[in-house]
């Protein structure tokens, strides 16, 4: 139990080092952003967990659409809360790029309301599979569109910066990725059966389990990258991957789900936001994302505190993991 949870702690360390030191070193090859690196291949990279959970859930023992969501839905509130909030408080990010940045932020956060209304629409009424199948179709290719898109521009107005790093070869570059990623998605396995053995061996709820350790413990690749690229002072590749890999859940992800199990989607007439835990944090999904946006982009003036634009510093890191905790704790209450 204990040996798993340690050579998951390691697998996801080693990992995350291999995955920024081969981010750090393409960004300089291909005279790119390590934002756009991390916007890309690294948030690909690390949502391969929630991608693996999903299907498991879905063709596996767990047989669980409801769980799928879950996992998708809370790994996002993790992403922006928790590892934005760790990455932070460890080392400031700043966004001096804010008009592309900017612009990729409006359209997670419009990607995000967007996914909350066809969600409310799933679970209100009577769809018939195959137009739920295509719009999970649709979904997938917005995401190849989008990355197409993003590669275009980045390539027209690269915001690309030299790094002090030596670099090396091309080749050794996508080695070590590939060597982080495979670390990464077996290093957070491992933590999961051992965190899992843990929390039975103390007798936690199953139920509390499901909902909780699942969806933080597909996010923990992003968190170790992000603590790695925080210690590093290569905030950019976080931030570039925390964006990226929200896009590639509530789409490319939530797309599989509508097409491998179109016909088992939760159906309720009447949905009340506080009764469907799913509902519930779909909505919060879409408040933290929000939240994110304005803070960055416009600060928030409180009488006691203030929080200024375009950078997330060590009090804006400290909030946000502070409502993330809040968040775990109603979960928990709330499923007791």
């Amino acid at each position: 139990m204990f040996l798993q949870i340690l050579l998951g702690v390691v697998g996801l360390a080693v990992g995350a080092e291999l995955i920024v030191r081969s981010a750090v070193n393409l960004s300089n090859i291909y005279k790119i952003s390590g934002y756009f690196i991390g916007f890309t291949l690294v948030a690909l990279g690390t949502s391969l967990p929630e991608f693996a959970a999903t299907l498991q859930a879905l063709l596996g023992q767990a047989n669980s659409v409801g769980i799928a969501l879950g996992n998708i839905i809370g790994s996002n509130i993790a992403n922006i809360l928790l590892i934005l909030g760790v990455v932070a408080w460890i080392y400031p990010i700043v966004f001096p790029d804010m008009k592309k940045q900017n612009k990729q932020a409006q359209i997670v956060v419009g990607i995000t309301i967007g996914i909350v209304f066809f969600f409310l629409v799933l679970v209100r009424f009577k769809i018939p599979n195959i137009v739920i199948a295509t719009s999970g179709a649709l979904l997938i290719s917005v995401v190849l569109l989008f990355l197409f898109i993003q590669f275009t521009e980045e390539r027209k107005h690269s915001s690309y910066k030299e790094n002090d790093q030596e670099t090396f070869s091309q080749f050794k570059s996508y080695v070590l990725l590939i060597i982080g990623l495979v670390l990464l998605i077996y290093g957070s396995r491992s933590f999961i059966i051992g965190a899992k053995l843990a929390s039975i061996e103390f007798g936690i709820a199953e139920s509390i389990i499901g909902l909780t350790l699942v969806s933080f413990g597909t996010s923990l690749p992003e968190l170790a990258t992000g603590i790695v690229s925080a210690i590093k002072r290569q905030t950019g590749i976080a931030v570039g991957t925390i964006l990226g890999s929200n896009i590639y859940n509530i789409l490319g992800v939530f797309g599989v789900i509508l097409i491998v199990r179109p016909g088992e989607f939760p159906i309720q007439e009447e949905v009340s936001i506080f009764s469907n835990p799913l509902v519930i944090s779909i909505f919060i999904m879409a408040f933290v994302t929000i939240l994110f946006y304005w803070k960055i982009r416009f600060g928030i003036n409180l009488k006691f505190i203030k929080f200024k634009a375009n950078q997330l510093g060590k009090n804006s890191g400290k909030v946000f993991i502070a409502f993330y905790i809040i968040y775990t704790l109603v979960n928990y209450f709330y499923l007791n």
